[in-house]
């Protein structure tokens, strides 16, 4: 489970995958502007990408905690040093991402007077409604999901640079134990 000298233990790389997938369904399920998901035809769809936001957050405290409990690699690729900065900010941008997205999504939808719906119950706004500010709120949500597929993107681009130009371990590390 946890993470060796030169490779991610088995927990890490589950939250690393389980994280991506999990982005990536939600933002399939939210086609569209982000109005067409409160129409009632996209009730279910709205349900499931609610519900996969809230997964998505909670996977993403639980992996903070595991990094905490469990730090990268002890040995990592020589790399120089603008190519472990790049490294360390897209990774920052990342986890910046995987929390202003739910953040921004709750804070949107609560703002414009809409209730979060997961499945099986209804969380009715917590907030006094602000129709303006929930809709600029939304954009940004919208902004930020088209944003975070870019970035992970170039962050995958990035392993495979890894892979088939510099031949090196940083992309087996993240996939495979030996």
């Amino acid at each position: 489970m946890r993470s060796t000298s030169s490779r991610y233990g088995a927990g890490a790389r589950l939250f690393h995958w389980l994280t991506a997938v999990l982005v990536l369904i939600a933002y399939v399920l939210s086609s569209g502007d982000g109005y067409s998901l409160y129409s009632a035809s996209a009730d279910g769809l709205r349900r499931i990408h609610e519900a996969l936001g809230v997964l998505v957050f909670s996977v993403v405290v639980l992996r903070l905690i595991w990094r905490l409990i469990d730090g990268a690699p002890a040995k990592q690729q020589r790399m120089s040093q603008l190519m472990t900065l790049i490294a360390q900010l897209v990774h920052l941008a990342l986890y910046a991402f995987l929390i202003a997205l739910p953040t921004t999504a709750v804070l949107g939808t609560w703002l414009e007077g809409i209730p979060v719906t997961l499945p099986g119950v209804d969380i009715a706004p917590q907030i006094t409604k602000a129709h303006g500010l929930g809709h600029l709120i939304m954009e940004i949500h919208t902004t930020l999901g088209n944003a975070i597929l870019w970035l992970a993107g170039v962050h995958t681009a990035a392993a495979l640079f890894h892979y088939f130009y510099l031949r090196d371990e940083v992309l087996q590390s993240m996939i495979t134990d030996a």
